[in-house]
């Protein structure tokens, strides 16, 4: 009897796809793993700083006083007898130009024509100057670092504004009479100087001012005041005494 014998042959295994699925598997959580790109966006461009008015309004204030004092003088209410204080007497209506005021430009203006135009357009002047020099104590009240004088003395300010404004429009609406005490003329200006006063002595304070410049800002505003009609050339002195203002803040001393 013929004994066959089995030879088993040796099968070559198969590549198992068990072990593929976890290979991918691993190859599509690698690939979900990756770190995103940066997206890098242009940085927005810093805030301008806000720009300083004190600078210009330390120009326009003394400058709208030049102008008042001016139509105060062509019109003939510089003379002596005129009230204090910036030429305010204009509000109160005194002794006008008699006969004819001849204007820079050859027009030809009565005495009548005079005394009822020129309380009105120097008033209103004075009132623009006023809130010019207003505005000028709130700008220069932010420079202040030390001495927190700036808003007492906005508010000051503005307190005048008002009043001066108060009695050119119950002047020039017929309100108020042509003739009005001192006090409530002049009032209304003074208040506004004193707030200046006020800025200008805490600035000089701090160093932001010189000295020099705060001195002959007083004489400027003595100028002013005093009834000799000198109210330009105290517009002026004032003007040159503000200068410093003019530049910026951290060079103005």
């Amino acid at each position: 009897m013929t004994t066959t014998t089995l030879r088993t042959q040796p099968v070559a295994a198969a590549p198992s796809r068990g072990i593929a699925r976890p290979t991918l598997a691993a190859r599509a959580t690698a690939g979900a793993d990756r770190t995103p790109p940066v997206v890098v966006t242009a940085a927005s461009p810093a805030a301008s700083p806000e720009p300083d008015r004190g600078r210009v309004l330390a120009f326009v204030a003394p400058l709208t006083l030049f102008v008042h004092g001016i139509l105060v003088w062509v019109l003939g209410l510089g003379s002596a007898s005129d009230s204090v204080a910036g030429g305010a007497g204009a509000l109160a209506g005194g002794d006008t130009a008699s006969g004819t005021v001849s204007l820079a430009v050859g027009a030809t203006l009565d005495g009548a024509d005079v005394e009822r135009l020129a309380p009105a357009v120097s008033g209103l002047t004075l009132v623009v100057a006023a809130a010019a020099f207003c505005w000028l104590v709130a700008a220069l009240g932010t420079r202040l670092q030390h001495l927190r004088v700036g808003v007492p003395a906005t508010a000051l300010a503005a307190f005048g504004v008002g009043a001066t404004a108060a009695v050119w429009a119950g002047q020039a609406t017929g309100l108020l009479g042509t003739t009005l005490p001192a006090a409530l003329v002049v009032g209304g200006p003074a208040l506004v100087g004193l707030g200046v006063a006020t800025v200008l002595v805490a600035l000089t304070l701090e160093g932001r001012l010189p000295a020099g410049s705060a001195a002959l800002a007083g004489v400027g505003a003595l100028a002013v005041a005093l009834p000799w009609g000198l109210l330009p050339l105290g517009a002026l002195l004032l003007l040159i005494a503000l200068a410093p203002l003019t530049r910026p803040a951290r060079d103005a001393a």
